[in-house]
């Protein structure tokens, strides 16, 4: 059973990656894990008790992120996150789209326009694709039009690939210099120190923490602080919650514990996120 753990209740928790499936997609993705030796600590729970876990240890907003292995399923998947969103007004959508749709200026007009989802999420290693493919410019010129957001999985984690590093990234963003992009899990293990120059370069740029804080994987790194002290206004809390093998209050208890000042945590726990919510 998931408990609730204690936390302070005087700092507002946003986790901006999170990933809620219908329940059987859901087994299917934690069940990928499962075969490749993971231990997967939140399989088979009702995604219910995955959003009341969330409350319980204080996180009263977060970034809700579809994604598609296959082209056809994303308008199904993004009706089902409109309505779970629905029912929790905390919880933000992030569409899923797949590169080889059909009509794909239509399903993210119905998911950013009609419904105001504030962007879309595209994982590169699960969709076998580049982020300077060509097949995802409709998309760039839409939510670079609306000043919609971007949570791009450029990361050898959980797997390395031709499709998930950073500097793809870069052909984008000299076409789309204010796009609104986080580059999911600080662009770790390998890009690191790119994902920071970017954020440095372009003004709509982010990192997100997701899978990093808290993981005994990876212990803090001195260069990770300094980045986060200098660009206090570019990291974003994330756990990826629930697919994960330690706890995401593990994630937010690391980061409280960091020796930076009150300001910067609030700006990783909330603040920035509250920005790339805005359009």
């Amino acid at each position: 059973m998931i408990s609730n753990i204690e936390t302070n209740d005087s700092q507002k928790i946003c986790d901006a990656h999170i990933h809620l499936f219908p329940d059987r997609l859901m087994k299917v993705i934690l069940d990928w894990f499962i075969q490749q030796k993971w231990t997967m600590p939140y399989h088979q729970q009702p995604i219910e008790t995955l959003i009341k876990y969330l409350e319980g240890i204080g996180v009263t907003s977060a970034f809700v992120l579809g994604y598609v292995h296959k082209k056809g399923m994303a308008s199904g998947i993004n009706v089902w996150l409109k309505d779970l969103c629905d029912n929790h007004s905390w919880l933000h959508p992030f569409a899923a789209i797949h590169q080889d749709d059909e009509q794909v200026e239509e399903i993210l007009s119905q998911a950013l326009d009609e419904w105001n989802f504030p962007g879309v999420k595209v994982h590169t290693f699960v969709q076998k694709v580049a982020a300077n493919d060509k097949r995802l410019w409709p998309m760039y010129r839409m939510l670079n039009e609306r000043q919609k957001g971007l949570i791009l999985h450029t990361s050898a984690m959980p797997v390395a690939g031709p499709y998930t590093r950073v500097e793809l990234l870069a052909d984008v963003l000299r076409s789309f210099p204010n796009l609104k992009v986080t580059i999911a899990h600080m662009g770790l293990p390998n890009d690191f120190t790119l994902a920071i120059k970017l954020a440095a370069s372009y003004p709509n740029v982010y990192l997100d923490t997701a899978f990093i804080l808290g993981n005994p994987r990876f212990p803090i790194q001195e260069e990770w602080l300094k980045a986060i002290e200098l660009y206090s206004d570019k990291f974003i809390f994330g756990s990826d919650f629930p697919v994960m093998d330690y706890s995401p209050s593990d994630a937010i208890k690391t980061l409280t514990k960091l020796p930076l000042s009150s300001d910067v945590k609030t700006k990783l726990l909330w603040d920035n996120a509250m920005k790339f919510l805005q359009n």
